[in-house]
């Protein structure tokens, strides 16, 4: 019984996975992958166009979750808010974070080939694109709260890039240090407390600790 496009397609995938994770974008090779597929280059060629474009259809799901994710930092999701400092708000951005982390794990794969193996990629700058996303939705939503008295203290954007850059690395590193799902939740809750209260106090909001 012949294979049909969609497990041709996914025996490709998998195989263009390990050779990635192996080797590296740049030195991953294509008669490899369509030989541990079990298939023919010309075979390969009629599902991807290129190297680059195996590459994107493994990753582009997680960078479109990655996004959505940092996307709830913008000022849109804070505007029906009654208070940003309120515990609704701190179990929306936990919930939020640990669906993160959730995804991470289940696709702990596909973000070490980001992180560590993306390098002569479209997406080689994956890590940075996200920084910059974050600290632009920060930078939005915290300019937002001056304007609005809702904090009293305005923040330079270095000071928000510096802050935004340690979330997200702290993220990567549950995959370049190879942290157990328990100790990474564990570790961005730590990072996610810290941040924000850090966050808090230099806007001059007065916040009682949450447990």
């Amino acid at each position: 019984m012949s294979e049909t496009a969609s497990e041709t397609k996914a025996k490709i995938l998998e195989s263009a996975k390990k050779e990635f994770l192996e080797n590296g974008f740049v030195n991953a090779s294509l008669r490899t992958i369509a030989s541990n597929a079990g298939v023919t280059t010309g075979a390969m060629y009629r599902h991807f166009k290129d190297k680059d474009a195996l590459f994107c259809a493994l990753v582009d799901n997680a960078i479109e979750f990655t996004t959505q994710t940092v996307m709830m930092a913008d000022a849109l999701h804070h505007m029906d808010l009654d208070s940003v400092v309120s515990q609704e708000h701190f179990d929306q951005e936990k919930k939020s974070t640990n669906d993160l982390v959730n995804y991470i794990f289940e696709n702990k794969d596909v973000f070490a080939l980001l992180l560590t193996k993306s390098a002569g990629s479209t997406h080689e700058h994956f890590q940075e694109e996200i920084c910059d996303l974050y600290t632009k939705n920060c930078e939005q939503t915290f300019t937002w709260m001056y304007k609005n008295n809702v904090s009293t203290k305005k923040i330079d954007r270095m000071t928000i890039h510096f802050i935004a850059s340690t979330v997200i690395n702290a993220f990567t590193e549950i995959i370049t240090h190879n942290m157990s799902k328990r100790s990474a939740f564990h570790y961005i809750e730590n990072i996610e407390e810290f941040t924000r209260y850090g966050m808090i106090h230099m806007m001059g909001i007065p916040c009682e600790h949450h447990e």
